[in-house]
């Protein structure tokens, strides 16, 4: 973690200290309206005649005496009010542009959540150290994933990296393009467009548009776009499928909103069809704007490739009819957990003249997607190299359209032809030599394993403290064992860790969880996101001035082996008398975060060469019962 990535990281624990915070998202939505405004006083400002003697942005409110003055209303008004009195001082032409303006109405619609002025000071204290250049862009980015992480409604908002550059990198836009995204969320097609076009040596700024309903998303994307040195004053706040406009686009890249309107009478005078799912109206809607020639990537539910329903049907026949669908890649299943596990594909389709064969690829991963285990840009990498060759692979074929339309249901769920028979294209030679590549893998991990010891990274404590003095201790709330599932939306955790699911949460945000009873307990969990919590687990609530970094207090308690202080043989249970005396030796802050990061990367370390030998292990054995088989029964 770099120096900036920890200065966010604190700024938004600091504001999920205030008691008007609810969950990880509130806080990314006050460090955004607040950044965005630093924004502009630090980038407006700096070039003005007045830039000597120019005050820091917290200077700012205590020259309005904005903490002390009881009558000023403590709201997001009050900050632009400062701001702008300042730059009608200063003379400033920013006020008058039409990006101060988008600017003043994108925080009409963010209400001001933080209540305590002394977090709100402290909070401003902390941000005069951030610096506006590349990187914060980057660690913004990477908090836009934490939040999605932390908080299931969140992923509404942020399309994983991997995917968005790989849509990027085959759709190649230009800088004449007008690209456009009607389902905007955090704004990465944009950003990621505008990058690829400066990667290849072109310097010209491009035209982008962007909507979306969510106030909260036109925030993210502002600010996000900003920081990338991009326009936004074609950034939109409204529903796309309502708000006509006549305007085309050259590229259409989007991650379409899914699942049945609530309304969809509000619709029929923009389209003659009845449309009763998102998905569908937002895939016709960029149809109708994708300009003659233009390209479109639409990431969309696998199922609108399927469904027999008229309103998919009719989709399906329009696209390949009207439309040149060129390609479509069907993305492994839990791209988008922990928000929704559905499996989705990305389309890809010009309005230029209808080819004869659509290319359809399969992305493989190594491992099943799951929350803590992402998609990755190695797992598009061949994609990216296949996609204008449209050569047929072992994750690839081509499907002439016309056997499509020839079928009833016009199914574009493409199957892979059927792979050879193991045993028959099972080489041994490959297998030996799999192993032996393995070897050098596994040589290379245990080197890197033991760098990270040696590293033995040095923590100058400055003080001790009792458990107890750190933090609350309370156990979680009974639940009847047949209302949890083994599907829901958010984890229950008990004695033993996860124990199934249940459509309610106790628990939000960062939490340290300790197993209370049971054959396990003791142990301890860092989790991120909306969890349920039984009275058989401990949850850890700070409640120290002193800065804590939980990751490393996660560490610290599962080190100590705690399983070690229950007691019972029928049930074994901790008690709170147990634990509450326990020892915590803390470093800095900034210790904390390095130390915990360093223990993290050894036990990845750690992980990486247990899978890695349990593979090898698999990989002896398959090639031990091929030979036994080969030379038994294999010719027969």
């Amino acid at each position: 973690m770099n120096n900036i990535e920890m200065k966010l990281n604190k700024l938004i624990d600091t504001i999920r200290k205030d008691t008007g915070i609810n969950s990880i998202m509130d806080a990314m939505e006050q460090l955004s309206a607040i950044l965005l405004l630093q924004y502009f006083y630090e980038v407006v400002l700096k070039d003005t005649h007045k830039e000597k003697n120019r005050k820091t942005f917290k200077n700012l409110f205590y020259n309005w005496d904005y903490f002390n003055n009881a009558k000023n209303k403590t709201d997001f008004l009050k900050f632009k009010d400062i701001l702008q009195t300042l730059f009608i001082n200063e003379k400033n032409s920013y006020i008058k542009s039409a990006t101060w303006d988008k600017i003043n109405s994108i925080l009409n619609d963010i209400p001001l959540r933080i209540r305590s002025a002394k977090i709100l000071e402290i909070l401003l204290s902390y941000m005069e150290d951030i610096e506006f250049d590349e990187s914060l862009a980057e660690v913004y980015d990477k908090l836009l994933l934490k939040m999605t992480n932390e908080s299931i409604a969140s992923g509404a908002f942020y399309t994983p990296k991997a995917i968005v550059n790989a849509m990027v990198k085959v759709i190649e836009p230009s800088y004449r393009d007008l690209i456009y995204d009607p389902s905007l969320g955090s704004g990465g097609f944009l950003i990621e467009a505008q990058k690829s076009i400066l990667d290849n040596n072109c310097q010209k700024s491009i035209q982008v548009y962007g909507q979306d309903k969510s106030p909260f998303a036109i925030l993210l994307a502002s600010l996000n776009l900003q920081l990338n040195n991009m326009d936004i004053n074609n950034i939109l706040e409204g529903d796309p499928l309502v708000d006509y406009n006549d305007l085309q686009f050259d590229i259409i890249l989007s991650n379409v909103p899914f699942g049945k309107v609530p309304d969809s009478t509000k619709y029929r005078d923009n389209y003659e069809e009845h449309f009763l799912n998102f998905e569908t109206m937002f895939l016709k809607d960029i149809m109708k704007k994708l300009s003659l020639g233009g390209k479109s990537a639409v990431i969309v539910p696998e199922g609108l490739l399927f469904n027999s329903n008229n309103e998919f049907l009719n989709l399906r026949y329009e696209l390949l009819t009207k439309y040149n669908l060129h390609s479509i890649v069907s993305l492994p299943s839990g791209i988008f957990l922990p928000y929704s596990a559905i499996k989705v594909s990305i389309l890809f389709f010009d309005n230029t003249n209808i080819g004869n064969d659509i290319w359809f690829y399969e992305v493989q991963t190594d491992k099943p997607l799951t929350k803590s285990n992402k998609i990755k840009e190695q797992d598009f990498k061949e994609v990216i190299e296949l996609f204008s060759q449209r050569v047929e692979s072992e994750n690839s074929c081509l499907v002439k359209k016309e056997d499509i339309l020839n079928k009833k249901g016009l199914n574009l769920t493409i199957e892979l032809p059927r792979k050879e028979d193991k045993l028959n294209s099972f080489k041994t030679s490959d297998e030996i030599k799999y192993i032996k590549d393995k070897k050098e893998d596994f040589e290379k991990l245990v080197f890197e394993f033991t760098n990270l010891i040696e590293e033995n990274k040095k923590a100058n404590f400055r003080e001790t403290m009792l458990l107890k003095e750190l933090c609350t201790i309370k156990s979680g709330k009974p639940l009847i064992k047949n209302e949890i599932k083994t599907k829901g939306k958010y984890p229950v955790y008990g004695g033993n860790g996860i124990m199934g699911y249940y459509d309610k949460y106790t628990h939000e945000g960062d939490n340290i969880i300790i197993g209370r009873v049971g054959a396990y307990c003791g142990n301890v969990h860092f989790i991120k996101g909306p969890v349920w919590l039984t009275n058989n687990a401990f949850s850890i609530i700070i409640n120290s001035s002193i800065e804590i970094y939980l990751p490393y207090l996660t560490h610290t308690l599962r080190s100590l082996n705690l399983n070690k202080l229950a007691r019972g043989s029928a049930q074994p249970a901790i008690s709170y008398e147990k634990i509450k005396d326990i020892e915590i030796s803390l470093p800095s802050y900034e210790q904390q975060v390095e130390l915990a990061n360093w223990f993290d990367e050894i036990q990845n370390k750690e992980k990486e060469i247990e899978e890695l030998l349990k593979i090898q292990k698999n990989k002896f054995s398959e090639l031990k019962n091929y030979m036994i088989i080969s030379k038994s029964i294999g010719n027969n």
